[in-house]
């Protein structure tokens, strides 16, 4: 199942980096608030195929990230002929990281506002039999030390909906 893996993963990195991701609604952000013009100077959308957790398993990096992960798969058999038809829960890690309190905050909370924009815009199909019916799940941790300085993250969980015809 793994080319099923790489492939929600994928989708959804696409969906985040492309013609209305993201960055295109943090720039939005910033002309309209000034203040949350430091969250769209620079961040990475990291897929992962594997759930590592929230622990940095990589050098400290000082941009904000988005981890891109599978939680859990499921072939539910929906569709007889297929050889996975099923769900995916999908978890969007943001992580952010600073030297001031408040500037954490605000570079997570723009973020995340983004993020949460993007998949609201982007329900129905992704692309390849892959759809986002809408709905998602938000946790977000208290600022904390870390790194060099303050660090917070927020989880972003929601579900895909998979119906993978296999190759011809």
């Amino acid at each position: 199942m793994g080319y099923v893996v790489q492939s929600a993963i994928e989708t959804v990195r696409e969906l985040l980096e492309g013609a209305g991701g993201v960055r295109a609604q943090l720039e939005l952000f910033a002309a309209q608030a000034p203040e949350r013009a430091l969250a769209a100077e620079g961040f990475a959308v990291r897929p992962f195929g594997l759930k590592r957790g929230l622990v940095p398993d990589e050098e400290f990096s000082a941009e904000p990230r988005i981890r891109v992960q599978v939680e859990k798969l499921a072939n539910k058999r929906t569709l007889k002929y297929a050889p996975f038809s099923g769900t995916a829960a999908m978890l969007l890690a943001i992580e952010a990281n600073g030297d001031r309190h408040d500037q954490v905050a605000t570079q997570l909370n723009a973020i995340t506002d983004a993020v949460l924009l993007v998949l609201d815009n982007h329900v129905g199909e992704l692309g390849n039999g892959i759809y986002y019916g809408g709905g998602y799940e938000l946790q977000m941790a208290p600022i904390d030390r870390g790194g060099r300085g303050f660090q917070q993250t927020a989880q972003v969980r929601f579900e895909l909906a998979i119906d993978d015809e296999g190759e011809d």
